[in-house]
């Protein structure tokens, strides 16, 4: 009978040390994500794509057009299309990762299509595939490419910085 006891307490005790999240736009995150990187936040925005092959990752965007990517944290949850084109609300840790212009020479050299929500390589192998098949792989990786050196032009930097929430909460607050 201690056992579960002394268990509950330390259940109870974690989630009381837990960080409790601030609300911040998804423009503050994209405008200032390595002031919010391993913080806890709450954000709200459009579910506008999610990964259909390895059901990951998702595309939030605000109404200023700003994007962040989210993960769950639990492993074992998966997106679905019932989250597309729905209001969520967001609850986790932010993480950045840099794309870097190197990268993009790799990717510009080798064809490569990339994610539309984190700019890696897609995993996506039917897609990819029916996109060689119909001989428009080449320009769309071409585009994508451009598109991230304009934005790194246009930001004066030599990277674009990808925001990350590490979801432990994500609702459906409009459909």
């Amino acid at each position: 009978m201690k056992k579960p006891i002394f268990l509950l307490l330390l259940v109870a005790l974690f989630a009381c040390n837990q960080e409790k999240a601030k609300k911040r736009s998804i423009d503050e995150l994209a405008k200032a994500a390595e002031q919010f990187e391993g913080k806890r936040v709450e954000t709200e925005g459009m579910a506008v794509h999610f990964c259909g092959a390895g059901k990951k990752k998702l595309k939030l965007k605000s109404e200023k057009g700003s994007v962040v990517k989210v993960v769950p944290s639990n492993l074992l949850l998966n997106f679905t299309a019932r989250y597309n084109h729905k209001k969520l609300k967001v609850v986790g840790r932010v993480e950045t990762r840099r794309v870097e212009r190197s990268f993009l020479d790799k990717i510009d050299n080798e064809k490569n299509l990339l994610c539309h929500i984190d700019h890696t390589p897609c995993i996506d192998k039917e897609w990819i595939k029916r996109k060689q098949e119909t001989g428009v792989s080449d320009s769309l990786s071409a585009a994508d490419v451009k598109k991230l050196r304009d934005r790194m032009q246009k930001t004066g930097k030599d990277h674009i910085t990808i925001v990350s929430i590490i979801a432990d909460e994500i609702e459906i607050i409009r459909n």
